[in-house]
């Protein structure tokens, strides 16, 4: 499995539960070759995968909204920004810029074009960038990136990326943000914490990862400690809960008994000092 093919994955189950991932325009990206993928990883990884998926959408969707509200707009930089679709549930006060691999930049960008020009979607003030977060270096990532920035305070959203990234690259991307932004600007970021590397679920999703995967797009299988994201210089740690948590407030009906049972991710939101 490519990792570009994810997004299309990661969009279809924010899709299959609007109502909690408050993402209605996800359903946009569904397409047949997805829809033949999702059967075989709901039951050989986890049937409950859709629904984390969209709980985590939902908590930034709250946690981004909220920020720009009280703050009447700013920009959005997504990191790893796949096909996800937040900048159309705010308003055009929001610039956003998206950044990831070319492949998926390229598509994205002509796609939202063209739905935009249909009316599927609002007009948006929206800036696109191929970064690749391995290769190019903190000097290179901030030159690109600071002109693009045209609006304050800044949102940094990196979703879905550290699994796929190794120590250094976290830590480069960390050293990145800081140089970005302002005191009182925000980090959102998902990890998976050490303990779920003991559970079943996890040991399921890594087989099926190495089983697909295509040997020239080669990945980490990262998982990163609490204390790691108490300890970032120049941030301070706001808020932080996981998929077991935000389940119990916003879904009734999951079945889910334990954090052990289903690939529970972490969400931290961080505050520029």
């Amino acid at each position: 499995m490519k990792i570009h093919e994810t997004a299309f994955i990661v969009s279809t189950y924010r899709s299959y539960h609007e109502d909690i991932s408050k993402d209605i325009y996800a359903k946009l990206w569904n397409n047949p070759d997805t829809d033949a993928l999702i059967p075989e990883i709901l039951t050989t990884v986890s049937k409950h995968e859709a629904i984390l998926h969209s709980l985590r959408n939902r908590f930034f969707y709250e946690e981004i909204r909220g920020f720009f509200k009280a703050n009447n707009g700013g920009t959005l930089i997504n990191f790893g920004s796949g096909f996800s679709m937040y900048q159309f549930s705010f308003d055009s006060s929001i610039a956003t810029i998206e950044i990831d691999k070319k492949d998926i930049i390229d598509y994205k960008k002509d796609k939202i074009d063209h739905w935009t020009k249909e009316h599927k979607l609002p007009n948006r003030d929206i800036q696109y960038t191929a970064i690749d977060f391995n290769q190019n270096s903190i000097q290179q990532i901030i030159a690109t990136l600071s002109p693009m920035i045209k609006k304050k305070p800044i949102f940094i959203l990196i979703e879905g990326v550290f699994f796929f990234l190794d120590r250094k690259t976290t830590d480069k991307l960390f050293t990145v943000f800081k140089e970005l932004q302002n005191p009182g600007d925000m980090v959102g970021c998902v990890t998976y914490l050490p303990d779920v590397e003991q559970t079943e679920v996890y040991k399921r999703l890594l087989h099926y990862f190495d089983s697909h995967n295509d040997t020239n797009d080669s990945f980490s299988h990262q998982t990163i400690p609490h204390s790691y994201f108490s300890k970032i210089k120049g941030y301070t740690l706001k808020e932080h809960t996981d998929e077991f948590e935000l389940s119990k407030i916003y879904t009734t009906d999951t079945n889910i008994n334990s954090k052990k049972e289903i690939l529970n991710e972490t969400m931290y939101v961080l505050e520029r000092h």
